[in-house]
């Protein structure tokens, strides 16, 4: 099944901050960080089932080399992405 992925504008917000920070580090760490961050998307893609519900109907794939979760939901065909989180941050 093919899917359209949706990126809501706080994801894309996330994704800009963390962009920011790790290019402070390093350009090689902040490539780094977005080939796993495509990496998990695609098999988001290709299995949206396969991460449990944490709340309120939203799964959570884990990236598992840089301390981060992809939030989204599968609907009608399609995989939006509400928010990636640091996994040891508290976010209200």
């Amino acid at each position: 099944m093919s899917f359209e992925l949706i990126f809501r504008i706080e994801a894309e917000k996330d994704l800009v901050d963390i962009q920011e920070y790790y290019s402070q580090i390093s350009d090689r760490v902040t490539s780094n960080f977005f080939k796993e961050f495509f990496h998990t998307i695609s098999f988001i893609e290709k299995e949206p089932q396969l991460f449990q519900v944490r709340y309120r109907g939203i799964r959570i794939a884990p990236m598992y080399q840089y301390p981060y979760g992809i939030h989204y939901i599968e609907k009608n065909n399609q995989i939006i992405i509400f928010r990636v989180l640091h996994t040891k941050r508290y976010f209200k």
